[in-house]
């Protein structure tokens, strides 16, 4: 009786455990399928706009500590530059909603990020650096044939950089001049290694909507 008891206790314990695990497996397997499908696009400019997005996205929680370790200013407010994480998430949606229009979202969100963090960091900090790798997504997801687009795409941008560089704006936090340098340093390899990760990522990528 008491080798019955035990053998039918162990099998109840031991089910719903084995259980358990397999839908946990299933579980996290759906979660990323569907979040695999939410970055993914039949179109292949957008697909690889996605890309860089995904990049951009893994990099954002890092970038207060880059600031923190560069300067040695650990302040609170510097999770402000990433509050822009939401809008970003969002340009998969606006791509699909809108076809070829809606990959500019991408780097006007960018444009707007650099002002904001223009805010938070100074002028001084070199963040406007990061209009250039939004001009180079700009120019090559565009649509082809439609420069009236470009063009306003383009003008946004510079407002941007103009608005950074002369509004009387911030800075939240505050740098001596020795942490300023380090930060555009900083900002400056950043910006530089994404623009040239941009190019690489969409040069040559066929587009119907080029035609």
């Amino acid at each position: 009786m008491t080798g019955t008891g035990e053998t039918v206790s162990v099998g109840r314990e031991t089910a719903p455990t084995l259980g358990l695990a397999s839908a946990g497996e299933t579980g996290a397997a759906r979660g990323w399928k569907a979040l695999a499908g939410y970055f993914a696009s039949d179109d292949p400019l957008t697909g690889a706009a996605n890309r860089l997005l995904v990049v951009l996205l893994g990099n954002q929680p890092t970038y207060p500590l880059f600031v923190g370790w560069a300067t040695g200013e650990w302040s609170p407010w510097l999770v402000l530059t990433m509050l822009s994480t939401p809008f970003f998430c969002a340009v998969p949606w606006a791509s699909r909603r809108y076809p070829g229009i809606g990959r500019l979202t991408f780097p006007l969100v960018g444009a707007l990020n650099g002002i904001f963090c223009t805010v938070v960091l100074g002028r001084g900090s070199g963040v406007e650096l990061f209009l250039v790798p939004c001009l180079v997504i700009a120019s090559w997801t565009c649509p082809a044939g439609n420069r009236r687009l470009l063009a306003v795409c383009l003008a946004i941008l510079y407002g941007a950089f103009v608005a950074g560089r002369t509004l009387p704006w911030g800075p939240v936090i505050s740098f001596t001049p020795d942490q300023l340098e380090a930060l555009v340093s900083l900002n400056a390899y950043s910006a530089a290694s994404f623009s040239a990760l941009a190019t690489w990522n969409l040069w040559g990528v066929p587009n119907e909507r080029r035609a």
